[in-house]
């Protein structure tokens, strides 16, 4: 028996694990006691996380669609039609008809050398997955404070006096980080969780405000109001390192803290959070429940909060984001449409990337992996690791998408509802079985040793994408990830200061950009060394019945993993709803109803809950169905989905 040291594919709190492998099969997953962050904790599904590797139904050789069936055909004929057909589209059609979008349980150099891929090609169509769920996270920190990414670790929440979760139960989606909440809670600590339902996570708060969807930015502007009126902000940090502080004054009169009709949180408990987070140390946090409502104007609100109440650059407070996936944070620094990996898209950038690639990128903004799917005709879309499919808001027009294409190549374990719609399928390694590093939500990357060797004909990501540049007569493209963390190093300034060293060694910070735990302590990361105020008004309020989606602690995405997984089980096809809104539509407790949204429709159970907020449903992300209702309403900065934040109606299905 061998042992290997590894990061949970998972969430985003990146786990350290130790696997057990005989005879090239990882047999046990255990805790790594050394972890700086988890530190020993696992969760159910780490426990697990070897399992789906073992799976009977992996894929084992490429395939290629024939007749309008796919069937086994030979790597080298694979990647010769593959290029062949890349090189006739992109010649017919241009290099903006082709993209290339990948997942983000992927590690930082099978994303980086993607999106260089694509970019030798001659297109700047590249994104990940973190577009579906914190992109509007790293757009309103990079604008206010500097840098895309969380200011402050999970590992200072015991030092705070008070934590603030927005939309988000860390119960379901991060248990491991729930060892960090009972400390908190042990040593005095208040805990504030804003959320429409009451979730395990808000059985825990002092303070729980269960805000009416929608209404997050009203609530912040509120909140900032009452402070300011109350002369309660920090004036001398608000005076040395924040700038616009006059205009946001005046801009935020106009929100009162009279205004339970509005928001469903009465001035008392307004009066009661703001009295506790003017206090220092404060982390406000957040996570799905507010980027995928309001998007990147809501997180700028929350920001706003912490900016004028002096709660960044201190030991126990600043700007956590929950990340879902095991590398969404990394994958979201490397890998964006409307930016290169060293800055913005400028002619001095692409210098310097032609200087270190040996080709000069292009200079048009490329598309968003929701614009190719939902907006676009794109021609050819090559898929790592991604499950649109299912995982996308109206999947009846992302299918009518991806059936239009001319080439759809998804590369992939597993036979996935996209993976089905492709031209060549293409078997991928599992993350146990490929070496590789991935960033955390709290800026710590690490690294993924090799525990196994894929089965059969699979390849690892690096290898595939290797033969498929050597096709395409483009250099500069490498299998090692040890050498490819290292050109990495030299694109991307957030990742210079990493050394191989720190990352393997699962008890070291490896924080980038320099080890901080906690970032902004003297400066922000901005022109001037000043944070940014960014006013937002509350749009309008959508005013039917709400439907929000949101995570299982059992189940994980699309449930590639977790139905693969021995004692799961399937998630239940049940939608909850609130008694009160339930008697008011006749409907009773494992009643047959069909949701229906502008897009389309779904039949569920009904499962009644007091969890669950009048004039609002709740399904799990899990279900499949549940994204034919989800609309594809995109945040106007970001074009990240609204998965939260749907108008549904209801009507009980008559089986008589």
């Amino acid at each position: 028996m061998t042992e290997s040291r590894s990061i949970c594919p998972y969430c985003g709190v990146g786990c350290g694990l130790i696997l057990d492998t005989i005879n090239n099969v990882v047999i046990r997953t255990s805790p790594d006691p050394s972890h700086v962050v988890s530190k020993g904790h696992i969760c159910g599904k780490g426990s697990t996380a070897h399992e789906p590797g073992n799976s009977w139904d992996r894929l084992l050789y490429p395939l290629k669609r024939e007749r309008g069936i796919l069937v086994r055909t030979t790597w080298e004929s694979a990647i010769n039609e593959i290029s062949s057909k890349l090189i006739e589209i992109k010649e017919k059609y241009g290099p903006s008809s082709i993209g290339f979008y990948g997942g983000c349980q992927n590690t930082l150099e099978e994303g980086y050398t993607m999106m260089k891929l694509a970019r030798a090609l001659g297109t700047n169509n590249v994104d990940s997955c973190a577009r579906l769920c914190h992109d509007p996270s790293a757009t309103a920190l990079k604008e206010m404070v500097g840098l895309g990414a969380s200011s402050v670790s999970v590992t200072e929440i015991p030092k705070s006096k008070v934590l603030v979760i927005v939309g988000e139960s860390l119960t379901e989606s991060h248990p491991v980080l729930v060892q960090y909440i009972t400390q908190l809670k042990s040593r005095g600590g208040k805990l504030i969780v804003i959320d429409p339902r009451l979730t395990g996570t808000a059985r825990l708060a002092d303070v729980h405000a269960r805000i009416r969807p929608g209404t997050d930015i009203y609530l912040f502007n509120a909140i900032a109001n009452y402070i300011i009126s109350n002369n309660l902000q920090d004036k001398k940090f608000i005076e040395d390192r924040v700038e616009g502080f006059e205009e946001f004054k005046e801009s935020v009169k106009k929100y009162s803290i009279n205004s339970a009709e509005i928001t469903g949180v009465n001035q008392d408990e307004i009066k009661k959070i703001a009295e506790l987070i003017v206090q220092k140390p404060v982390i406000f946090s957040w996570g799905l429940g507010l980027t995928q409502t309001n998007g990147t104007k809501a997180v700028r609100s929350l920001i706003n909060l912490a900016l004028i109440t002096g709660n960044v650059g201190l030991d126990g407070a600043g700007l956590l984001v929950y990340r879902g996936q095991s590398n969404v944070q990394g994958s979201g620094d490397l890998i964006k449409p409307n930016l290169f990996p060293n800055g913005q898209i400028a002619q001095e950038n692409a210098r310097e990337l032609e200087g270190i690639w040996g080709f000069a990128p292009p200079l048009s903004e490329g598309r968003t992996v929701t614009e190719a799917l939902l907006e676009s005709d794109m021609k050819a879309i090559i898929l790592m690791n991604f499950n649109p499919a299912l995982s996308f808001p109206n999947r009846y027009k992302v299918e009518r998408t991806l059936k239009s294409l001319e080439l759809l190549v998804v590369i992939d374990p597993f036979m996935t509802s996209t993976a089905a719609l492709a031209h060549y399928v293409l078997p991928s390694a599992m993350w146990s079985e490929k070496e590789g590093s991935l960033t955390s939500l709290d800026r710590i990357v690490k690294w993924r040793f090799k525990a196994s060797s894929p089965p059969g004909e699979a390849k690892a990501e690096l290898e595939i994408f290797s033969l498929l540049a050597k096709k395409l007569h483009l250099n500069g493209f490498q299998e090692d990830p040890k050498l490819i963390f290292e050109e990495m190093k030299r694109v991307s300034r957030i990742y210079s200061n990493l050394t191989l060293n720190q990352v393997m060694d699962f008890s070291a910070p490896s924080r980038y950009p320099e080890n901080e735990t906690v970032l902004y302590r003297e400066r922000f990361r901005t022109a001037n060394g000043k944070a940014k105020l960014m006013f937002e008004d509350q749009p309008t309020i959508k005013k039917g019945m709400i439907l929000s989606t949101g995570r299982a602690v059992t189940r994980y995405n699309t449930d590639e993993m977790i139905n693969r997984t021995p004692g799961f089980g399937r998630i239940p096809q049940v939608i909850y709803m609130n008694p009160s809104d339930a008697e008011r539509l006749e409907i009773k407790d494992q009643d047959i109803v069909k949701i229906t949204s502008r897009c389309g429709t779904a039949i569920l159970s009904v499962k009644l809950s007091p969890e669950v907020r009048e004039g609002s449903v709740f399904a799990y992300m899990h279900v499949p169905s549940i994204n034919n209702v989800v609309c594809d309403e995109l945040d106007e900065d970001t074009k990240t989905p609204k998965y939260k934040y749907t108008e549904i109606s209801i009507t009980k299905v008559n089986l008589g």
